[in-house]
């Protein structure tokens, strides 16, 4: 059997959240771990130490970004290699650049399709 790609989901609007849980979340390649905020996200992982393979994060999150999410997650020892892809609404392609760090890989604009997010995202893991 192969191992689950385990993927950390950070989104504060709780559709969006329902929409990836049952796009992702039921795919057997994925376990998929969800927060409503980065806060939370953080705290919760520096209490416990989980690691994740993949992260997806929202820009605009309250409190931070989801590149100052990304930035302070990959401060954590078992994250510090963490590969992201950030996911925005209303990004213009001229844009995407402007979220190119260390570790992020893509970025998934809302709306997106549901059903080939799976697909998005293992493309992304793969670095294509």
């Amino acid at each position: 059997m192969v191992q689950q790609l385990k993927i950390l989901f950070v989104e504060d609007e709780p559709d969006i959240r329902t929409i990836v849980a049952l796009a992702l979340g039921r795919d057997p390649d994925f376990s998929l771990t969800t927060y409503g905020s980065g806060i939370e996200a953080l705290e919760d992982i520096e209490r416990s130490s989980h690691s994740f393979d993949f992260a997806l994060l929202n820009m605009r999150l309250p409190s931070m970004t989801g590149i100052e999410l990304h930035e302070k997650l990959r401060q954590l020892p078992q994250l510090s290699g963490l590969r992201t892809a950030i996911i925005t609404a209303g990004i213009r392609p001229h844009e995407v650049d402007a979220y190119k760090r260390p570790g992020v890989v893509g970025v998934i604009a809302k709306p997106f399709d549901p059903l080939s997010l799976s697909d998005r995202v293992r493309v992304l893991v793969a670095g294509r």
